[in-house]
């Protein structure tokens, strides 16, 4: 018996809904239909061109690309693993009810449906690898990606980041491009980006 517990790791990183306000926009809630599209079809596109039989993604719960992702494999089937870079309430605070609208609920829906196996909040019992740390001090988003490279690394032999990204630095350490730029370092392949400025159209107005 193979000592993996799947075939093939999917990983995914992504920017969240802007806030309301936000000066320049990354990802405002206007694109979202375009982004869940684009996202479903790197994940059909990877699973349908793979012989592997056993799939698993894993990614965070922030509004926008995480939740996407997390939906879109519930709807092909493929289980997922959902990692936190705080406790539960803090990370809606942080990460998911900025957004607005029904992303809190969306956020609780999955938490429920996953259950606490596939729930992992990281917290200061969580060792990282050196080989992973670098030897120098990362903030908690940081730990948090690296957290999910190193899962990915034990429990599939296949490993592959889907990024919805606009290929800029991120608004601090951590995020979208860190994990792009972390995840080939370790064998795990990139899939062709999900380009974030290509979904939406930054002249329209949005409706009132």
């Amino acid at each position: 018996m193979s000592a993996w517990d799947f075939e093939h790791a999917l990983l995914f990183t992504g920017h969240m809904i802007d806030v309301p306000g936000r000066k320049i926009e990354r990802f405002p809630a206007r694109a979202e239909a375009a982004a869940r599209e684009a996202i479903k079809r790197s994940v059909h596109a990877l699973v349908a061109a793979q012989s592997a039989r056993t799939f698993v993604g894993i990614a965070g719960g922030a509004s926008g690309g995480d939740l996407l992702f997390h939906e879109i494999c519930f709807e092909c089937r493929v289980p997922t693993l959902l990692r936190l870079a705080l406790p539960v309430e803090q990370y809606i605070e942080a990460s998911v009810a900025p957004a607005g609208g029904d992303w809190v609920g969306r956020f609780q829906a999955l938490i429920e449906r996953l259950g606490p196996d596939a729930v992992r909040v990281l917290d200061e019992s969580v060792i990282l690898p050196e080989a992973l740390m670098g030897g120098g001090e990362l903030n908690i988003w940081q730990r948090v990606n690296l957290l999910m490279v190193e899962e990915a690394i034990a429990i599939a032999p296949r490993r592959t980041l889907i990024a919805l990204w606009d290929g800029k630095a991120g608004d601090g350490p951590g995020g979208t491009e860190h994990l792009v730029t972390k995840a080939p370092e370790f064998g795990i392949d990139v899939a062709p980006v999900i380009e974030m400025q290509g979904l939406f159209d930054p002249a329209q107005v949005p409706s009132s």
